[in-house]
């Protein structure tokens, strides 16, 4: 029964069609997941994590968007034996990049590159980020952004899943 459910849901968004215009800019926020990686020490010293994400858009053609994305997360510390000891780890992020969107599907692929900053040392590296997501529309104005994100950088590597709600959508007129 469930697999049924999913799989009308998949084939709803796949026929949805996206109303991307030239000119429109929208900021959309939502929550996030962050799974660590851990690459370079084969796994992670860090818990699975959560956080808040803002992303801006400005389309200046119907397939192509400018973006301005700042991320908040925070992870826990697997193994922290320490009481003088930091047990979390805080990022926030700001990044800027471009978003192609295969119109009009609603989907899409991006790249940012940024800085992640560490909010408990000041910490400050820079991050790349290679996404893909789904764009489905509610109303002529209202939009969810679902999406995957690897974010790579000198922190920790991550895998973040989202969904953005919009906040703003202006079309130029």
């Amino acid at each position: 029964m469930s697999m049924k459910i999913i799989l009308i849901l998949l084939l709803a968004g796949l026929s949805g069609a996206a109303q991307t215009q030239k000119g429109e800019k929208s900021i959309a926020a939502g929550p996030l997941i962050s799974i660590p990686l851990g690459l370079e020490t084969q796994g992670s010293a860090y818990n699975t994590g959560f956080g808040a994400e803002i992303v801006g858009q400005y389309n200046f053609s119907v397939k192509s968007a400018l973006l301005l994305k700042t991320t908040l997360a925070t992870w826990g510390i697997k193994n922290s034996n320490s009481r003088f000891e930091t047990n979390r780890l805080t990022l926030f992020t700001v990044q800027g990049g471009y978003k192609y969107q295969f119109h009009p599907s609603g989907f899409s692929i991006s790249g940012l590159v940024g800085v992640d900053v560490d909010l408990s040392d000041s910490f400050t590296s820079v991050s790349f980020t290679l996404g893909a997501g789904k764009r489905f529309f509610l109303k002529n104005d209202r939009f969810i952004d679902v999406g995957i994100d690897f974010v790579g950088a000198d922190a920790e590597e991550r895998v973040n899943i989202k969904a953005l709600f919009s906040l703003f959508r202006r079309a130029e007129r």
